[in-house]
């Protein structure tokens, strides 16, 4: 394998609720529980990854005391923490609790130059009806700015909605960012430099490649959905387990692998 530029661990949805006793689905464990799992399983790594990449849905619903429960728990990860919000998110509680900021960013878009890389973070939380996503033009617009932009970095881009439809109903007629198609085409003129695109969201690892761009999704630390093909409901994926991915970036590769564990 080429010499590693970057490594970051990859998690979502991690829904946390104030309430130590929440759970669903019929789960055996609450999401405080599996949250706290995720933790350790980061503090135990082999390794020590540049950055964790949290692609949305922190907390279960936008409660201040959800969001205190939260920054109590993952604030055991020993490694910066990169934020993107999610459709059950509050944009200002996340920056208010999670970052200590007070400076709001709304929509809360960003970059990060990491390693000689380029993290761009995405809200892609626009007018669409719940839980589906959407980005504005003004964001389209400065998202086309920096991939249009005379740059040779590699280049990560991370929102939290699927993207592209993949031809199962319920992710792309119910889930999935109704605006999809204008972002991909947004990120066209990076696609040299662009080793992925990380996303939240469908609670199941998805991989999807279009002209060149890499489209990658992750496990949540908590529940896990099906995306069965011609599947129009929501559906559990009883017994499976939570996860996170580790990636790692070359400077012309990307390697992606995906880990499960108990809670």
């Amino acid at each position: 394998m080429p010499e590693p530029l970057l490594r970051f661990v990859h998690i979502s949805d991690t829904h946390i609720s104030p309430d130590p006793n929440y759970t669903a689905y019929g789960l055996p464990f609450t999401v405080q529980e599996a949250a706290r799992a995720l933790v350790r399983e980061l503090q135990d790594l082999p390794f020590a990854p540049d950055f964790v990449l949290h692609t949305g849905d922190v907390v279960y619903d936008p409660d201040p005391d959800a969001y205190a429960a939260a920054r109590d728990i993952l604030s055991g990860i020993p490694y910066p923490v990169y934020y993107v919000t999610g459709n059950h998110d509050e944009p200002a509680a996340l920056q208010r609790f999670l970052l200590g900021s007070s400076d709001i960013l709304a929509p809360f878009d960003y970059t990060v130059d990491l390693n000689g890389a380029q993290l761009v973070v995405v809200d892609s939380n626009g007018p669409a009806q719940f839980p589906a996503g959407f980005v504005t033009q003004p964001q389209l617009n400065w998202l086309e700015r920096l991939c249009a932009a005379p740059d040779d970095r590699p280049l990560v881009v991370a929102v939290h909605h699927n993207v592209l439809p993949v031809g199962v109903p319920w992710l792309d007629d119910y889930m999935r960012m109704t605006n999809g198609e204008d972002f991909h085409v947004a990120l066209l003129p990076a696609r040299h430099r662009l080793r992925g695109v990380f996303f939240g969201h469908v609670h199941q690892n998805f991989t999807l490649v279009r002209d060149g761009i890499l489209y990658s999704s992750v496990l949540s630390s908590w529940a896990q959905l099906h995306g069965w093909p011609g599947q129009t409901d929501t559906i559990v994926d009883e017994g499976a387990q939570p996860g996170f991915n580790v990636v790692t970036l070359a400077h012309d590769q990307t390697y992606i692998r995906h880990h499960r564990f108990t809670v």
